[in-house]
């Protein structure tokens, strides 16, 4: 695996991936759906999965002496190592716009473990959409990001959308109410971080098991291709 990584980083990483990174600054902009910033490290993704494609990286790598398993759970680990950095990077802008915007967020998620939350999401739909369509067809990779970013913006909108109505109708509704207070806010109380830890810890729980099925569909779906 340690090999198969090593080829994932120096023959198939290309510069829109590491460009895209700079787009956590994103959440620092005032009144932004901050969810939306981790689209583009799905962006930068599919990019690196089309020159791949592009540079018939497959084939090439089903003629090294591993199996058409493994070279789909290198290419999963390098996706996972390219959103796990996202996140981290993520924790100090997160740390920052609070102390910037310390109103938070009219446009939905603020700056908090809930956002961290939502991304860990985003990044599951992405990857159980988009990995086992790719190593069906690897050829039409466009077609895969397409339809795997219906379910990412149908997720940001169900996400981002939630949180707004938890600010605007907190007041009326005390599920609302319980959720403004204690998701939809940096932590400030030991029931705040405490809800929102709970939270973040699902969704991680939920991006493994994604990840799980994803490796496990694309792994039949790659088996299955006659290069």
């Amino acid at each position: 695996m340690k090999n198969l990584l090593y080829k994932e980083f120096k023959l198939c990483m290309t510069a829109p991936m590491l460009i895209f990174y700079a787009f956590v600054c994103m959440l620092l902009i005032p009144s932004y759906p901050y969810t939306v910033a981790a689209f583009f490290i799905c962006n930068g993704l599919y990019f690196t999965f089309s020159q791949a494609a592009a540079d018939n990286d497959l084939l090439f790598t089903t003629l090294l002496p591993v199996s058409k398993a493994d070279a789909v759970k290198g290419k999963l680990w390098f996706v996972v190592i390219m959103q796990g950095l996202f996140l981290l990077l993520c924790v100090p802008m997160i740390l920052l716009g609070n102390r910037i915007h310390p109103d938070g967020n009219p446009a939905g998620a603020d700056c908090s473990l809930t956002l961290l939350g939502g991304m860990l999401i985003l990044f599951a739909i992405f990857n159980a959409i988009f990995l086992p369509r790719y190593f069906r067809e690897s050829h039409k990779s466009g077609k895969h990001f397409l339809i795997a970013l219906i379910g990412v913006f149908l997720w940001v909108t169900v996400f981002e959308g939630i949180l707004i109505a938890s600010s605007a109708a907190g007041q009326y509704i005390p599920f609302f109410g319980w959720i403004r207070d204690n998701l939809d806010a940096f932590p400030k109380t030991p029931g705040a971080w405490t809800a929102q830890g709970i939270l973040l810890a699902v969704c991680a729980l939920l991006y493994a098991g994604a990840n799980l099925l994803a490796y496990q569909k694309a792994a039949r779906n790659f088996n299955s291709v006659d290069l």
